[in-house]
């Protein structure tokens, strides 16, 4: 199972977090586990919001696996939040 480095933009700084995920998974799958965990440590996303996975400069697709987007092992991903109108 591949393992990547993610790294949140919390209200505390960045908190990093390593997680595997397995290469059918997609972010819709395994975020909202992660951003749970994270909770429970006592770190919360800045911002209001949406939140937005970017790696190599582009916005990832929640919807589809890691891989099929270039993503490899081992490479880090960045998640904050999307601000959001109103």
């Amino acid at each position: 199972m591949p393992k990547y480095q993610i790294y949140f933009d919390t209200v505390s700084g960045e908190t990093k977090y390593n997680v595997d995920i397995d290469e059918r998974e997609t972010l819709d799958m395994v975020l909202e586990e992660i951003l749970f965990d994270l909770r429970e440590r006592g770190a919360m996303l800045k911002g209001d919001g949406e939140p937005e996975v970017v790696w190599n400069g582009m916005s990832l697709d929640f919807a589809r696996p890691l891989e099929e987007q270039g993503v490899r092992a081992n490479d880090v991903l960045r998640v904050s939040t999307i601000a959001t109108n109103g």
